[in-house]
Parts: C-alpha cells; structure tokens; sequence
C-alpha cells in the first residue's frame, strides 16, 4: 500500500512540473502601461527558469537572467498632448481606438529591427504571448513559430475581443468602457453600449480588419507565411488569455475557463522610501495627498485655468501634498504644503499610513494600487477607460469623480473635503482592500500557474469554447427561430384557411 501511495505522490508532482520553456512576448505597441503591467509576469517567469524574449517598445532598465529585449522600435522623443484625446464620445473612441491602433502598428512594424527579427529563422518558441488590443496581427507569430498562443489583455476584455473568444458579452448589463456606464444602465446607457458593441462586433470587420490584415499580410513576412490560416481563425484558437482586471475594482461578469483574470501583478511588497519622502511624510501630522495622472497625463498640458483650479484648491488644505510633476514655467509658484517631482514611487507611498487621500486620473493599475492599500480617491478621469473605472469607483462607495470640463475650485475642494470628513469612503475603500486581497494565490503566481499549464498541456485546447466555430446565427439560434416561426406561420395560415372554408360553407 505504501509503495502505491509513494508512487500517486511522484507521479502527481510530476504533473505539475513544467519543463523550461522558449517563450516568445509580442507587444510591439509603444502603450506604456499595457507593457509595464505584465512585465512583472515576463520577469517571474525568467526567474522560474523559462527563456523569455520580449519584443517591445520599453525594455527592462536593467538585465534579467534568461530574459532578453528586442526593442524599442520609436523614438523615445516622441509624446503626445494627452488633450487631444479627451474629448472623445462613445462613438469617435472606437473610431480612435482603430485609427490609432492602425498607425502605431505601421510605424513599428515598419523598423528595421522589427524586420529583421520577423524574418529570421534562427529562433524557435514552445509559447507565444501577444496583446492583440490594436494589433490583432500579432496572433500570426503563433503561426510562424508553430506555437500555442497566450492572450494578454491590458483591462477588462471588450467586445472585439469578446467575440473572437466567444465569450458573453451581453449589451445590456456588460459595459464597454468607451460608454462611460457601469452595470447598472438605463435605456439611453444600454443604447449606446448598444450600438458601441455592434460596432466592435461587426462594423469593424469591414472599417478595421482589412487594414490589420494589410498590416500583417505587408509586415510579417515569414518562410511558410503563404500558408497561413485567415486572421478570423487565428484569433478564434487563442489557447488562453490572461485579463489585467479583478471585481473588486471592475464589474463581475460570466468568462470561460480559458480566461483568467490577474489584475495586481505588478504590486510588490512596499520598500523602503528615500529619505527625503520618508521625513516628508512622517512629519505630515494631518495626513498626506498624494497626486498623479500617471504616465501619459502632463499637467503642464493642461489649460492654464483649469492648472490653477489644482494648486490654489491644493495650497489652501492643511494636509501636506506630493504631486507627481515638473512645472514647465518658472513663474509658477508653489505654496509651501506642495512637494513635486517628475516621478515618485506610488506603491510604496500609498502604503504609507499618513496618506490619507490619492487624486488620480482613474487608471487601472492606480486604481489597483490604491485598492490594495485601502486608500479612498478623487478622481478627475481624461480619456479611454478611465471615466468608466471612476464610475466604479463612485458605485462602490470609495471615491468621488470630478468632471476635467466642468471643474471649478467649488467642485474640486467640495470633492477633496467630502471625502476626507467622511469616514464612509475610508470604510468602503477598506471593504474593497479587503475583497481583492481575499484571493486563494497572488495574481502573478495566478498567472505563472496557468501559462504554465498551456506549456504543460501543448496549447490546452480544452479550455476553449465549444461553440467556437459557429456563426452568429447559429450561435444566437436565427436559423431555429426562423424555421420556428414558419412553421408557426404555416399552421396558423393553415388553421385560418381551413376556418375561413368552413365559415364560407356556412354563409
């Protein structure tokens, strides 16, 4: 008996052990958080002893054994006015989300390093790792390298994605981001989320597709590339993919097996702070507000008037002030209470116990952060999701959301002042801290588990849709309907001849 147990006990270990594998990461796309928030991922799983290669815009600032960069592939000077992006409606930012996915992915594509890696045959991968938000071509280094393909999707998936996985995205309950609605719609929210869906879900492959397909059919030229399956199924046999979100800062919603949701993994245990932030924030006897738009939101950017409305509301609070940025203009002056800074390490100041308030822009992996560490928030959100994950916010009960084109001293200072004199948000925001730490493992260690049960299942299948392979009417059961109500017509044109026959006799 013992030796059988023995035996149960090896073979089950050995199960579970994968083999090092070549790992091949494709995100050519110079969008900065999408890469930033799994590189964590990429580095862990160089740490476990895979050979990871990343194909990206921003390499690691320095090197990591078994794992090597190919990039960047833009000019590191390039930046945009973050303003031309914010007025966007639910319409013109799908409209966006394809015009600009299209352009990046030819100016990098077009590189000659790009090139050079996408027609050299000296490597080989057991795995590829591609975001297809905005690239969907990327699916195709699958093909080349005759590998199973991992999904990694920066935020909630949406419909275009949606619909590739065949997973449930119904319009009425399941919010898309570009809508700026949570769950709970009315009629004129469930219209837009409506007509924003049928966008993704078919207006795009007649607007968008072809142009992707010329992308990859101009760009990825590679031995065998002739024989490659359409782009449509390609992105349809995805073996898994990997969601940077978590309910306790999104919307619960029904996903499959093979999609798995990791939202957190670049949250590290908190360091020690450098000595002047240390000192700064432990002399803040009434508390510290910490303020950062993130990487893409400058706020010398920002309209002069609506720059103003944050420092004079910001100068006159008693609490001290950290805010991520670099005036540009000399004659800016700062009042005494505000420290500033072209970068700060957010993490560990949100865990600071002094930091009682964080004024964000409403992105994901602040949000992230601030939730971990039970931090209540103002939010003034810009463009892309942010304004749908502030309403999250305000729906949860730890934060408030201020409008960017409607702020006012008034507003900005009654949102700060509410916040902090109501202890409701700092309990929500301990409720919600609570929620997301409450997980049976971390996310990284989530995500290493099931990346590496592809390796271990050669693609794993299994843990794709079954209904994969069936066109909408199929799917949504138009062809049984359409015989069902024939049918119905049939016997009901049937019932009333036959009464109208008998009718007559009698007249």
């Amino acid at each position: 008996m013992l030796p059988s147990v023995i035996f149960c006990s090896v073979l089950c270990i050995a199960t579970t052990i994968t083999r090092a594998a070549n790992i091949l990461v494709f995100m050519p796309l110079p969008i900065k958080s999408h890469v930033r928030g799994f590189q964590p991922l990429f580095q862990e799983l160089s740490n476990r002893g895979h050979n990871v290669t990343v194909v990206s815009s921003f390499p690691l600032d320095h090197p990591v054994a078994n794992y090597t960069d190919i990039g960047p592939f833009i000019d590191k000077t390039r930046a945009r006015n973050v303003m031309d992006l914010v007025r966007m409606n639910f319409i013109t930012s799908v409209q966006l989300k394809w015009r600009i996915g299209i352009q990046l992915s030819e100016m990098v594509m077009s590189h000659r390093n790009m090139k050079q890696f996408v027609q050299s045959n000296s490597n080989s991968y057991d795995l590829v790792m591609v975001e297809t938000f905005g690239q969907e071509y990327a699916v195709a280094m699958g093909h080349k390298f005759n590998a199973p393909v991992i999904n990694l999707a920066p935020a909630m998936i949406w419909t275009s994605i949606s619909k590739w996985l065949h997973v449930p995205s119904t319009f009425s309950y399941i919010p898309d981001a570009c809508t700026q609605s949570t769950s709970d719609m009315g009629f004129v929210e469930r219209l837009k989320n409506t007509i924003t869906g049928l966008m993704q879900s078919y207006v795009e492959n007649y607007l968008y597709l072809p142009k992707t397909k010329e992308v990859m059919n101009t760009y990825l030229k590679y031995k065998g590339w002739e024989s490659r399956p359409p782009l449509e199924h390609m992105l349809n046999n995805v073996s898994l993919t990997l969601v940077n979100s978590h309910n306790a800062i999104g919307i619960s919603r029904p996903y499959l097996p093979g999609i798995i949701e990791v939202g957190g993994m670049h949250i590290k245990d908190p360091k020690p702070l450098p000595r002047n932030l240390q000192t700064f924030l432990d002399a803040a006897r009434q508390g510290v507000i910490f303020f950062s738009f993130g990487t893409l939101v400058n706020l010398n950017d920002l309209p002069k008037e609506k720059l103003k409305i944050f420092i004079s509301v910001l100068g006159r609070l008693k609490q001290k002030i950290i805010i991520k940025w670099t005036p540009d203009d000399s004659n800016i002056k700062l009042p005494q209470n505000i420290m500033t800074g072209s970068w700060f390490p957010q993490r560990d100041i949100l865990a600071h116990p002094n930091v009682i308030l964080f004024i964000t822009h409403g992105g994901l992996h602040s949000l992230e952060e601030t939730v971990c560490n039970a931090k209540p928030v103002v939010g003034v959100p810009f463009f892309a999701e942010q304004n749908f994950n502030m309403k999250i916010v305000e729906e949860k009960g730890y934060g408030k959301l201020v409008n960017f084109f409607e702020i006012t001293e008034e507003s900005f200072g009654n949102a700060i002042e509410e916040v902090l004199s109501n202890v409701m948000f700092k309990e929500k925001a301990i409720i919600q801290s609570q929620v997301y730490k409450d997980q049976p493992m971390k996310p990284l260690d989530r995500a290493v588990y099931w990346v590496e049960y592809v390796i271990r299942h050669g693609g794993a299948g299994h843990l794709k849709s079954d209904s994969i392979g069936l066109n909408d009417f199929q799917y949504f059961l138009f062809d049984i309907l359409f015989i069902l109500f024939l049918y119905i017509g049939l016997i009901s044109w049937s019932c009333y001849f036959i009464y109208a026959k008998i009718m007559f006799k009698n007249v």
